[in-house]
């Protein structure tokens, strides 16, 4: 039942409510772009989450304590992307509030639990990563102590959103020509409240990935001179990959999330002065929103395809290689000049040069054998120790 609001005593349904505010829904065109904006998006999303859930669940090689966080974060966006976007774009719709009472008390609990299980998770993969480079010697994570930070990512999540399910109600005003629904905040306590959300969401993890990858990045420069003090520079372009991947992570993670901060400032400042939300901040709305879920969608790019070992498992998932063999069958079906005889020919003359340039090679290699074994040796032990780290934890 719809929960009675404060001022029920006084009666609405005497005057009528003012006429030129009634728009019941946003314009067609508004809708649709909106629509197509965001199907793309969740259908990437829900795509690449379950592909990386599905990879790690069926690959034994890859269930490392790690990676095992990496899923779990992978879960909660895929429940964000399968949930919130369609309740989020209900309410952006309509002017009456869709969901009823129920969906006014998870709407924001069930968005902030999945943000903030996620984001916990991204804080541990950053920290195990630095114990993996930066600290050896530390204790890391095992596979109980995966289950442990799953249950504690989970239940955290679920505490610091439960203000949202207990502080929120549904609200109905009946007036002499209109019934207003609505979704209402406690103003004494949500305010303050939204505050500490966005410093769990955005500024803790932030500053936690930040300390985890600058001393990351400090180490490898260490690690880059000592390399090149031994006149073998082959390995070095390691900094430059593992540099690469973390600016994308900082980057990717401050752009999406830092509009919502703004967004949250502005929000007190129109609620609480009581000014008349313009078209620009109802714009404005809608992108941080839609931000958010956008880094919910590019995760498994940045944790998952950016790893090599991911991808080669990835590949073997069966409807992905059919999918990859019917490409090429259609793009080789397609050509102009196909023919049976001359492919079978083409595919001969291929093989007796690649025989050829085969034996050329093992010649080559047999020559440079001798002069490469010397220098090999000289960075082996470096390497053993730090390069299988890195690769580990699928920064390569």
């Amino acid at each position: 039942m719809a929960s009675v609001s404060s001022s029920d005593d006084f009666d609405f349904g005497k005057w009528d409510f003012p006429a030129e505010r009634i728009w019941l829904h946003k314009p067609n065109g508004e809708i649709t772009w909106k629509i197509c904006t965001f199907l793309p998006l969740i259908a990437f999303g829900l795509y690449g989450n379950f592909s990386m859930v599905y990879v790690i669940a069926t690959n034994r090689s890859l269930r490392s304590p790690t990676n095992l966080i990496i899923a779990n974060m992978a879960v909660a966006d895929l429940l964000t992307l399968a949930i919130c976007p369609a309740m989020f774009m209900v309410n952006d719709f309509y002017q009456n509030y869709q969901l009823g009472c129920v969906g006014c008390k998870l709407e924001g609990f069930l968005v902030v639990v999945f943000l903030i299980t996620a984001v916990l998770n991204l804080s541990v993969v950053s920290y195990d990563r630095l114990t993996a480079i930066v600290l050896p010697m530390e204790t890391r994570l095992t596979i109980r102590g995966v289950q442990i930070v799953v249950v504690c990512t989970w239940v955290s999540g679920i505490l610091l959103a439960s203000p949202l399910a207990f502080y929120r109600s549904y609200r109905v005003r009946v007036w002499k020509n209109f019934t207003e629904r609505y979704c209402k905040e406690n103003t004494s306590v949500l305010p303050k409240y939204w505050y500490v959300l966005i410093t769990i969401l955005v500024w803790l993890p932030l500053g936690i990935m930040l300390i985890c990858y600058i001393a990351i990045f400090y180490k490898l420069d260490r690690y880059e001179k000592r390399v090149l003090s031994r006149e073998n520079p082959l390995t070095v372009s390691y900094k430059r990959s593992v540099a690469k991947t973390l600016f994308i992570v900082v980057v990717v993670f401050a752009a999406l999330r830092l509009p919502f901060t703004i967004l949250v400032v502005l929000r007190e400042k129109y609620f609480g002065e009581d000014v008349s939300v313009s078209s620009g901040m109802q714009l404005f709305w809608y992108i941080s929103q839609y931000l958010m879920f956008l880094n919910a969608a590019v995760n498994p790019l940045i944790y998952g395809f950016n790893n090599e070992n991911f991808r080669r498992a990835y590949y073997q998932i069966s409807w992905v290689r059919r999918w990859r063999d019917a490409t090429q069958m259609k793009k080789f079906s397609r050509s102009p000049d196909h023919c049976c005889y001359c492919a079978f020919m083409k595919n001969g003359k291929r093989t007796s040069e690649a025989a050829q340039k085969a034996g050329n090679l093992e010649k080559d290699i047999s020559k440079d054998m001798s002069s490469a074994q010397q220098s090999a040796k000289s960075t082996k032990i470096v390497e053993n120790e730090f390069v299988s780290e890195i690769e580990a934890d699928g920064f390569i």
